[in-house]
């Protein structure tokens, strides 16, 4: 509904080229939630599209790379490993700042590979690495890798 109020409004206000953007950007999402519909993994779709429906220190942007991606772990465990992750995130940033975490997902030989960038305000980079490491080296997690660190990014990469 909130896409569709900014859109009539840039219309109104004859920003056309806005107003295309935005439609542009709503069908692009509407293709990524149903792409993540179709992966068998409601639980998890839910907590991706919700996400930002909520007040959070960052915000969630996600990709389905690929639509064939089959996995052995259970919907409850990838949600559960998921919320863990962001609840870690979240204590580890600035809480008013422009946060971004982008994931993609894909499917890999071993189950789903998940690629998360972070780009933001990290207030406590060595938490956040410590338990990062602790979180990716739960159970479940097949391999993982963490490519990049800083104040500001942070790259990683799980197989589950």
């Amino acid at each position: 509904m909130n896409h569709i109020q900014l859109i009539k409004g840039y219309i109104a206000l004859g920003k056309t080229e806005e107003a295309e953007r935005v439609i542009e950007q709503t069908v692009m999402q509407a293709k990524q939630e149903a792409h993540l519909c179709n992966l068998a993994l409601p639980e998890l779709a839910k907590l991706l599209i919700t996400f930002n429906w909520e007040a959070h220190a960052f915000q969630l942007e996600y990709e389905v790379m690929d639509m064939s991606i089959k996995t052995e772990a259970a919907d409850s465990c990838l949600v559960s490993w998921m919320s863990s992750l962001f609840c870690l995130i979240e204590r580890n940033v600035e809480t008013y700042a422009a946060n971004h975490l982008y994931l993609s997902m894909e499917e890999a030989e071993e189950g789903i590979r998940f690629f998360f960038e972070f780009s933001g305000i990290i207030t406590n980079t060595e938490a956040l690495s410590k338990g990062l490491v602790e979180i990716l080296s739960a159970s479940g997690v097949k391999r993982y890798k963490i490519h990049l660190h800083s104040s500001e990014e942070m790259l990683f990469e799980a197989v589950i």
